[in-house]
Protein backbone atom coordinates (compact mmCIF):
# COMPACT_ATOMS: atom_id res chain seq x y z
CA UNK A 1 0.00 0.00 0.00
CA UNK A 2 0.55 3.22 -0.69
CA UNK A 3 2.57 5.12 2.02
CA UNK A 4 1.07 9.12 2.53
CA UNK A 5 2.84 11.88 4.30
CA UNK A 6 1.70 15.35 4.53
CA UNK A 7 4.19 18.21 3.26
CA UNK A 8 4.67 21.16 5.55
CA UNK A 9 3.87 23.69 2.78
CA UNK A 10 -0.03 22.86 2.85
CA UNK A 11 -2.88 22.75 5.23
CA UNK A 12 -5.01 19.40 5.92
CA UNK A 13 -7.95 21.44 4.94
CA UNK A 14 -6.16 22.69 1.56
CA UNK A 15 -4.95 18.30 1.16
CA UNK A 16 -8.80 17.67 1.35
CA UNK A 17 -9.75 20.16 -0.80
CA UNK A 18 -7.12 18.70 -3.58
CA UNK A 19 -8.95 15.53 -2.66
CA UNK A 20 -12.81 16.86 -3.30
CA UNK A 21 -11.22 18.06 -6.62
CA UNK A 22 -9.16 16.08 -7.96
CA UNK A 23 -12.14 13.21 -6.91
CA UNK A 24 -15.05 15.35 -8.72
CA UNK A 25 -12.45 16.04 -12.32
CA UNK A 26 -12.30 12.58 -12.76
CA UNK A 27 -16.43 12.02 -11.51
CA UNK A 28 -16.84 14.30 -14.73
CA UNK A 29 -14.78 12.96 -16.79
CA UNK A 30 -15.76 9.48 -16.37
CA UNK A 31 -19.79 10.57 -16.78
CA UNK A 32 -18.95 11.40 -20.48
CA UNK A 33 -16.95 8.36 -21.58
CA UNK A 34 -19.27 5.56 -22.84
CA UNK A 35 -18.97 2.31 -21.38
CA UNK A 36 -15.83 0.02 -22.96
CA UNK A 37 -18.38 -2.32 -24.53
CA UNK A 38 -22.03 -1.84 -25.86
CA UNK A 39 -24.14 -2.49 -29.34
CA UNK A 40 -22.06 -2.28 -32.37
CA UNK A 41 -23.09 -0.90 -35.07
CA UNK A 42 -21.01 -2.99 -38.17
CA UNK A 43 -19.05 -1.24 -41.30
CA UNK A 44 -18.75 -4.16 -43.33
CA UNK A 45 -16.15 -4.08 -45.96
CA UNK A 46 -15.51 -7.08 -48.96
CA UNK A 47 -12.74 -6.35 -51.14
CA UNK A 48 -11.99 -8.73 -54.24
CA UNK A 49 -10.51 -9.14 -57.21
CA UNK A 50 -13.09 -9.47 -60.18
CA UNK A 51 -12.45 -8.83 -64.07
CA UNK A 52 -11.03 -5.99 -65.08
CA UNK A 53 -10.33 -4.60 -61.56
CA UNK A 54 -10.78 -4.81 -57.80
CA UNK A 55 -14.12 -4.82 -56.30
CA UNK A 56 -15.06 -3.08 -52.97
CA UNK A 57 -18.77 -4.08 -51.53
CA UNK A 58 -19.30 -2.02 -48.60
CA UNK A 59 -22.08 -2.13 -45.98
CA UNK A 60 -22.37 1.20 -43.08
CA UNK A 61 -24.89 3.18 -41.40
CA UNK A 62 -26.59 5.48 -43.88
CA UNK A 63 -26.32 8.50 -41.59
CA UNK A 64 -22.42 8.08 -41.40
CA UNK A 65 -22.42 8.86 -45.32
CA UNK A 66 -25.14 11.98 -44.87
CA UNK A 67 -24.14 13.77 -41.72
CA UNK A 68 -22.32 16.69 -42.43
CA UNK A 69 -19.39 17.49 -40.12
CA UNK A 70 -21.02 20.37 -38.70
CA UNK A 71 -23.92 18.54 -37.70
CA UNK A 72 -25.67 19.57 -34.46
CA UNK A 73 -27.79 16.93 -33.84
CA UNK A 74 -31.67 15.79 -34.27
CA UNK A 75 -33.35 18.47 -32.45
CA UNK A 76 -31.41 21.16 -34.42
CA UNK A 77 -33.95 20.70 -37.63
CA UNK A 78 -30.68 20.65 -40.05
CA UNK A 79 -30.89 19.60 -43.33
CA UNK A 80 -29.70 16.37 -44.52
CA UNK A 81 -29.61 15.76 -48.36
CA UNK A 82 -31.44 12.77 -49.92
CA UNK A 83 -33.86 13.75 -47.45
CA UNK A 84 -37.05 15.07 -46.72
CA UNK A 85 -37.49 16.54 -43.18
CA UNK A 86 -40.75 17.20 -41.12
CA UNK A 87 -41.89 18.51 -37.65
CA UNK A 88 -43.52 15.53 -35.92
CA UNK A 89 -44.94 16.86 -32.38
CA UNK A 90 -41.78 17.78 -30.92
CA UNK A 91 -39.18 15.97 -33.09
CA UNK A 92 -37.60 16.62 -36.58
CA UNK A 93 -38.03 13.35 -38.87
CA UNK A 94 -36.05 12.84 -41.79
CA UNK A 95 -37.14 10.59 -44.75
CA UNK A 96 -35.32 9.04 -47.05
CA UNK A 97 -36.37 10.49 -50.63
CA UNK A 98 -35.64 7.32 -53.14
CA UNK A 99 -35.72 9.47 -56.16
CA UNK A 100 -33.01 11.69 -54.90
CA UNK A 101 -30.73 8.88 -55.02
CA UNK A 102 -31.40 8.41 -58.52
CA UNK A 103 -31.88 11.61 -60.22
CA UNK A 104 -28.49 13.41 -58.10
CA UNK A 105 -26.86 9.76 -58.58
CA UNK A 106 -23.81 11.33 -59.87
CA UNK A 107 -24.02 14.26 -56.94
CA UNK A 108 -24.15 11.08 -54.08
CA UNK A 109 -21.40 8.90 -55.69
CA UNK A 110 -19.23 12.19 -55.15
CA UNK A 111 -19.98 11.82 -51.42
CA UNK A 112 -19.21 8.30 -51.30
CA UNK A 113 -15.70 8.96 -53.49
CA UNK A 114 -15.28 12.02 -50.81
CA UNK A 115 -15.55 9.63 -48.20
CA UNK A 116 -12.81 6.83 -48.88
CA UNK A 117 -9.40 6.83 -50.05
CA UNK A 118 -7.67 4.08 -51.40
CA UNK A 119 -3.73 3.78 -51.80
CA UNK A 120 -1.29 1.02 -52.89
CA UNK A 121 2.30 1.11 -51.63
CA UNK A 122 1.75 4.63 -50.58
CA UNK A 123 0.26 5.83 -53.67
CA UNK A 124 -3.36 6.89 -54.07
CA UNK A 125 -5.76 4.62 -56.43
CA UNK A 126 -7.72 7.02 -58.49
CA UNK A 127 -10.72 5.74 -60.83
CA UNK A 128 -12.75 4.59 -58.03
CA UNK A 129 -16.77 4.31 -59.07
CA UNK A 130 -19.72 3.66 -57.88
CA UNK A 131 -22.03 0.79 -59.76
CA UNK A 132 -24.52 0.26 -57.30
CA UNK A 133 -26.90 0.99 -54.03
CA UNK A 134 -28.79 -0.75 -52.31
CA UNK A 135 -30.95 0.94 -48.89
CA UNK A 136 -32.44 -1.34 -46.17
CA UNK A 137 -33.99 -0.89 -42.91
CA UNK A 138 -31.36 -1.60 -40.23
CA UNK A 139 -33.66 -3.97 -38.69
CA UNK A 140 -34.19 -6.02 -41.22
CA UNK A 141 -30.90 -6.10 -42.82
CA UNK A 142 -29.97 -9.78 -44.78
CA UNK A 143 -26.76 -11.66 -44.06
CA UNK A 144 -23.77 -9.35 -45.47
CA UNK A 145 -20.73 -11.59 -43.72
CA UNK A 146 -19.51 -13.29 -46.73
CA UNK A 147 -18.79 -12.49 -50.36
CA UNK A 148 -21.78 -14.61 -51.52
CA UNK A 149 -24.07 -12.90 -49.33
CA UNK A 150 -22.81 -9.55 -49.61
CA UNK A 151 -23.13 -9.94 -53.72
CA UNK A 152 -26.55 -10.97 -53.39
CA UNK A 153 -27.44 -7.79 -51.75
CA UNK A 154 -27.90 -5.87 -54.90
CA UNK A 155 -29.94 -6.37 -57.78
CA UNK A 156 -30.17 -5.00 -61.32
CA UNK A 157 -31.15 -1.61 -60.57
CA UNK A 158 -27.79 1.05 -59.67
CA UNK A 159 -30.41 2.19 -56.57
CA UNK A 160 -32.26 -0.45 -54.91
CA UNK A 161 -34.56 0.89 -52.32
CA UNK A 162 -36.53 -1.92 -49.78
CA UNK A 163 -39.91 -1.54 -49.18
CA UNK A 164 -40.70 -0.01 -45.35
CA UNK A 165 -37.36 1.82 -45.79
CA UNK A 166 -38.84 5.21 -44.32
CA UNK A 167 -36.54 7.00 -41.25
CA UNK A 168 -32.64 8.01 -42.18
CA UNK A 169 -32.10 6.76 -38.97
CA UNK A 170 -33.36 3.35 -38.97
CA UNK A 171 -31.39 2.79 -42.53
CA UNK A 172 -28.54 1.19 -43.75
CA UNK A 173 -26.96 1.57 -47.04
CA UNK A 174 -24.75 -0.93 -49.16
CA UNK A 175 -22.38 0.15 -52.34
CA UNK A 176 -20.73 -1.88 -54.75
CA UNK A 177 -17.59 0.11 -55.99
CA UNK A 178 -15.17 -1.16 -58.47
CA UNK A 179 -11.33 -0.29 -59.53
CA UNK A 180 -10.66 -0.74 -62.82
CA UNK A 181 -6.92 -2.18 -64.14
CA UNK A 182 -5.43 -3.12 -61.21
CA UNK A 183 -4.89 -6.15 -59.23
CA UNK A 184 -5.03 -7.39 -55.51
CA UNK A 185 -0.97 -7.50 -55.77
CA UNK A 186 0.66 -5.75 -52.89
CA UNK A 187 -0.17 -3.72 -50.12
CA UNK A 188 -3.35 -1.51 -49.87
CA UNK A 189 -4.34 1.21 -47.12
CA UNK A 190 -8.08 2.23 -46.78
CA UNK A 191 -9.11 5.18 -44.81
CA UNK A 192 -12.63 7.23 -44.35
CA UNK A 193 -12.72 9.80 -41.46
CA UNK A 194 -16.33 9.47 -41.56
CA UNK A 195 -18.47 10.33 -38.92
CA UNK A 196 -14.98 11.72 -36.88
CA UNK A 197 -17.25 14.18 -34.89
CA UNK A 198 -20.04 12.11 -34.16
CA UNK A 199 -20.94 10.82 -30.68
CA UNK A 200 -21.28 7.62 -32.03
CA UNK A 201 -18.01 6.54 -33.85
CA UNK A 202 -16.79 5.18 -31.20
CA UNK A 203 -19.33 2.22 -31.31
CA UNK A 204 -18.71 1.71 -35.29
CA UNK A 205 -16.97 -1.82 -35.74
CA UNK A 206 -14.87 -2.01 -39.18
CA UNK A 207 -14.64 -5.62 -40.24
CA UNK A 208 -12.63 -5.72 -43.37
CA UNK A 209 -12.62 -9.30 -45.12
CA UNK A 210 -9.98 -9.56 -48.17
CA UNK A 211 -10.33 -12.27 -50.67
CA UNK A 212 -7.69 -13.63 -52.97
CA UNK A 213 -9.74 -15.57 -55.99
CA UNK A 214 -9.42 -18.36 -55.07
CA UNK A 215 -11.82 -19.20 -51.77
CA UNK A 216 -9.22 -17.67 -49.09
CA UNK A 217 -10.08 -14.37 -47.21
CA UNK A 218 -8.44 -12.90 -44.35
CA UNK A 219 -10.13 -10.69 -41.75
CA UNK A 220 -9.38 -7.52 -40.47
CA UNK A 221 -11.50 -5.71 -37.78
CA UNK A 222 -10.60 -2.29 -35.79
CA UNK A 223 -13.33 0.30 -34.05
CA UNK A 224 -13.95 3.79 -34.70
CA UNK A 225 -12.53 5.70 -37.80
CA UNK A 226 -11.44 3.21 -40.71
CA UNK A 227 -7.48 3.20 -41.36
CA UNK A 228 -6.33 -0.09 -42.06
CA UNK A 229 -3.69 -1.32 -44.29
CA UNK A 230 -4.09 -4.96 -46.00
CA UNK A 231 -3.54 -7.69 -48.40
CA UNK A 232 -5.09 -10.61 -50.23
CA UNK A 233 -2.98 -12.94 -47.85
CA UNK A 234 -2.19 -10.72 -44.96
CA UNK A 235 -2.29 -13.14 -41.96
CA UNK A 236 0.43 -11.29 -40.28
CA UNK A 237 -0.73 -8.10 -40.96
CA UNK A 238 -4.20 -9.04 -39.69
CA UNK A 239 -2.85 -10.91 -36.09
CA UNK A 240 -1.19 -7.23 -35.56
CA UNK A 241 -4.29 -5.49 -36.59
CA UNK A 242 -6.39 -7.70 -33.94
CA UNK A 243 -3.49 -7.09 -31.82
CA UNK A 244 -4.02 -3.45 -31.91
CA UNK A 245 -7.63 -4.13 -31.69
CA UNK A 246 -7.27 -5.29 -28.34
CA UNK A 247 -5.25 -3.00 -26.78
CA UNK A 248 -7.38 0.14 -27.99
CA UNK A 249 -10.82 -1.89 -26.50
CA UNK A 250 -9.70 -1.85 -23.18
CA UNK A 251 -7.61 1.47 -23.30
CA UNK A 252 -11.00 3.26 -24.24
CA UNK A 253 -12.82 1.44 -22.02
CA UNK A 254 -12.51 3.72 -18.23
CA UNK A 255 -14.60 1.40 -16.55
CA UNK A 256 -11.99 -1.54 -17.11
CA UNK A 257 -8.96 0.85 -16.70
CA UNK A 258 -10.17 2.14 -13.09
CA UNK A 259 -10.39 -1.47 -11.37
CA UNK A 260 -6.86 -2.24 -12.40
CA UNK A 261 -5.84 1.07 -11.29
CA UNK A 262 -7.47 0.17 -8.04
CA UNK A 263 -6.05 -3.34 -7.95
CA UNK A 264 -2.75 -1.93 -7.93
CA UNK A 265 -2.73 0.64 -4.95
CA UNK A 266 -4.48 -1.82 -2.76
CA UNK A 267 -1.10 -4.16 -3.37
CA UNK A 268 1.27 -3.41 -0.55
CA UNK A 269 4.43 -4.75 -3.91
CA UNK A 270 4.22 -5.73 -7.16
CA UNK A 271 4.25 -9.10 -6.63
CA UNK A 272 1.38 -9.07 -5.10
CA UNK A 273 0.02 -7.09 -7.72
CA UNK A 274 1.04 -9.56 -10.34
CA UNK A 275 -1.01 -12.26 -8.10
CA UNK A 276 -4.04 -10.28 -8.65
CA UNK A 277 -3.26 -9.29 -11.80
CA UNK A 278 -2.97 -13.07 -12.86
CA UNK A 279 -6.05 -13.86 -10.66
CA UNK A 280 -8.25 -10.92 -12.76
CA UNK A 281 -6.69 -12.11 -16.17
CA UNK A 282 -7.45 -15.29 -15.71
CA UNK A 283 -11.00 -15.08 -14.97
CA UNK A 284 -11.89 -12.44 -18.11
CA UNK A 285 -9.95 -15.02 -19.89
CA UNK A 286 -12.85 -17.35 -19.11
CA UNK A 287 -15.56 -15.33 -20.18
CA UNK A 288 -13.64 -13.96 -23.21
CA UNK A 289 -13.09 -17.24 -24.00
CA UNK A 290 -17.21 -18.01 -23.88
CA UNK A 291 -17.62 -15.04 -26.20
CA UNK A 292 -15.32 -16.73 -28.43
CA UNK A 293 -17.18 -19.66 -29.00
CA UNK A 294 -20.61 -18.37 -28.79
CA UNK A 295 -22.11 -18.74 -25.17
CA UNK A 296 -23.10 -15.15 -25.00
CA UNK A 297 -27.05 -14.76 -23.67
CA UNK A 298 -28.30 -12.67 -26.80
CA UNK A 299 -31.22 -10.77 -24.62
CA UNK A 300 -31.19 -7.35 -24.68
CA UNK A 301 -31.02 -7.84 -20.76
CA UNK A 302 -27.89 -9.28 -20.83
CA UNK A 303 -25.80 -6.13 -21.64
CA UNK A 304 -27.03 -3.70 -19.32
CA UNK A 305 -26.73 -6.21 -16.86
CA UNK A 306 -22.85 -6.67 -17.48
CA UNK A 307 -22.76 -2.60 -17.25
CA UNK A 308 -24.54 -2.81 -13.87
CA UNK A 309 -21.98 -5.37 -12.46
CA UNK A 310 -18.84 -3.96 -13.76
CA UNK A 311 -19.94 -0.71 -12.03
CA UNK A 312 -20.68 -2.75 -8.85
CA UNK A 313 -17.08 -4.10 -9.06
CA UNK A 314 -15.83 -0.60 -9.24
CA UNK A 315 -17.98 1.08 -6.57
CA UNK A 316 -16.76 -2.13 -4.69
CA UNK A 317 -13.25 -1.78 -5.24
CA UNK A 318 -13.22 2.53 -4.63
CA UNK A 319 -14.85 1.82 -0.89
CA UNK A 320 -12.74 -1.44 0.31
CA UNK A 321 -9.42 0.84 -0.87
CA UNK A 322 -10.82 4.24 0.65
CA UNK A 323 -11.38 2.37 4.29
CA UNK A 324 -7.86 0.30 4.02
CA UNK A 325 -9.39 -3.06 3.60
CA UNK A 326 -6.64 -4.40 0.56
CA UNK A 327 -7.48 -8.01 1.94
CA UNK A 328 -10.95 -7.41 0.47
CA UNK A 329 -8.88 -7.86 -3.05
CA UNK A 330 -8.13 -11.69 -2.38
CA UNK A 331 -7.57 -13.63 -5.37
CA UNK A 332 -10.67 -15.47 -5.55
CA UNK A 333 -12.25 -12.01 -5.38
CA UNK A 334 -10.06 -10.80 -8.00
CA UNK A 335 -11.27 -14.46 -10.51
CA UNK A 336 -14.73 -14.04 -10.07
CA UNK A 337 -14.18 -10.13 -10.91
CA UNK A 338 -12.49 -10.61 -14.24
CA UNK A 339 -15.33 -12.97 -15.07
CA UNK A 340 -17.32 -10.24 -15.12
CA UNK A 341 -15.44 -7.76 -16.89
CA UNK A 342 -15.03 -10.61 -19.31
CA UNK A 343 -18.18 -10.92 -19.78
CA UNK A 344 -18.11 -7.40 -21.38
CA UNK A 345 -15.04 -8.37 -23.85
CA UNK A 346 -16.46 -11.60 -25.05
CA UNK A 347 -20.30 -9.40 -26.49
CA UNK A 348 -17.93 -7.71 -28.80
CA UNK A 349 -16.30 -10.93 -29.92
CA UNK A 350 -19.72 -12.53 -30.55
CA UNK A 351 -20.90 -9.43 -32.18
CA UNK A 352 -17.56 -9.13 -34.13
CA UNK A 353 -17.81 -13.06 -34.95
CA UNK A 354 -21.50 -12.56 -36.08
CA UNK A 355 -21.23 -10.30 -38.37
CA UNK A 356 -17.87 -12.02 -39.92
CA UNK A 357 -19.51 -15.06 -39.97
CA UNK A 358 -16.60 -16.65 -38.00
CA UNK A 359 -13.06 -14.94 -36.70
CA UNK A 360 -10.57 -17.78 -36.93
CA UNK A 361 -8.50 -18.78 -34.07
CA UNK A 362 -5.31 -16.58 -34.70
CA UNK A 363 -7.44 -13.36 -34.91
CA UNK A 364 -9.65 -14.13 -31.45
CA UNK A 365 -6.30 -14.87 -29.99
CA UNK A 366 -4.73 -11.51 -31.24
CA UNK A 367 -7.73 -9.67 -29.85
CA UNK A 368 -7.15 -11.47 -26.04
CA UNK A 369 -3.41 -10.76 -26.05
CA UNK A 370 -3.76 -7.10 -26.79
CA UNK A 371 -6.16 -6.73 -24.07
CA UNK A 372 -3.44 -8.11 -21.76
CA UNK A 373 -0.73 -5.77 -23.42
CA UNK A 374 -3.26 -2.93 -22.55
CA UNK A 375 -3.84 -4.44 -19.20
CA UNK A 376 0.00 -3.65 -18.40
CA UNK A 377 0.14 -0.44 -19.94
CA UNK A 378 -2.58 0.57 -17.48
CA UNK A 379 0.47 -1.20 -14.67
CA UNK A 380 3.19 0.97 -16.43
CA UNK A 381 1.11 4.12 -16.25
CA UNK A 382 0.42 3.77 -12.57
CA UNK A 383 4.46 2.96 -12.31
CA UNK A 384 4.74 6.64 -13.76
CA UNK A 385 1.85 7.93 -11.67
CA UNK A 386 3.77 6.72 -8.32
CA UNK A 387 6.72 8.04 -9.45
CA UNK A 388 5.54 11.30 -9.84
CA UNK A 389 3.57 11.53 -6.77
CA UNK A 390 6.60 10.84 -4.68
CA UNK A 391 8.65 13.40 -6.58
CA UNK A 392 6.89 16.42 -7.59
CA UNK A 393 5.83 18.48 -4.17
CA UNK A 394 2.25 18.94 -5.54
CA UNK A 395 1.26 15.80 -6.00
CA UNK A 396 2.11 15.13 -2.42
CA UNK A 397 -0.38 17.31 -0.90
CA UNK A 398 -2.82 14.71 -2.66
CA UNK A 399 -3.77 11.19 -0.43
CA UNK A 400 -3.79 9.07 -4.40
CA UNK A 401 -5.28 6.36 -2.65
CA UNK A 402 -8.31 8.28 -1.37
CA UNK A 403 -8.54 10.42 -4.57
CA UNK A 404 -8.89 7.52 -6.51
CA UNK A 405 -11.05 5.37 -4.69
CA UNK A 406 -13.46 8.72 -3.70
CA UNK A 407 -13.11 9.73 -7.79
CA UNK A 408 -14.20 5.59 -8.27
CA UNK A 409 -16.92 5.53 -5.68
CA UNK A 410 -18.49 8.90 -7.37
CA UNK A 411 -18.10 7.66 -11.13
CA UNK A 412 -19.43 4.02 -10.40
CA UNK A 413 -22.57 5.39 -8.76
CA UNK A 414 -23.47 7.30 -11.65
CA UNK A 415 -22.84 4.49 -13.80
CA UNK A 416 -24.80 2.07 -11.61
CA UNK A 417 -27.58 4.89 -11.86
CA UNK A 418 -27.55 5.20 -15.61
CA UNK A 419 -26.91 1.49 -16.17
CA UNK A 420 -29.29 0.36 -13.58
CA UNK A 421 -31.95 1.74 -15.10
CA UNK A 422 -31.51 0.78 -18.61
CA UNK A 423 -31.63 -3.17 -16.73
CA UNK A 424 -34.58 -2.18 -15.23
CA UNK A 425 -36.65 -0.91 -18.41
CA UNK A 426 -35.16 -4.32 -20.58
CA UNK A 427 -36.30 -6.85 -17.49
CA UNK A 428 -39.77 -4.71 -17.70
CA UNK A 429 -40.01 -4.96 -21.42
CA UNK A 430 -39.84 -9.17 -20.99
Amino acid sequence: MLAHSLSGTGSLTDNKLLNVVFSLLIWAAATQAQAHFTHFEPRIIHVSPQQGGVQLLLRMPLPLLLLDEDWQGGDSGQAIPFTQRERVGDQWVYRIDPADFEHRFAEFEQRVLAGYTLHREGQRLEGLSLTHVHIFNSDQRKPFSTLATAEAAFGVDKVQVDAGVIELFDSGIDLRLFIPAISLAGSFTIDSDLGIRLNAIERLANILQVHDGRGDSTTFSSIGTLHTTFAAQGHSMAFIGQLKSGVIHILAGLDHVLFVLLIALASANWLQTLQRATAFTLGHSVTLALGMIGYVPVGNWFIPLIETLIALTILYGGIMLAYKQQHRFGLLTMLFVGLIHGFGFSIVLSELVSQTGGLNVLSLIAFNLGIEFGQLAIYAAVVLLLLAYHRMAFLRHLDLPVFVSAGAVLVSASWIYERGGLLLSELQSL
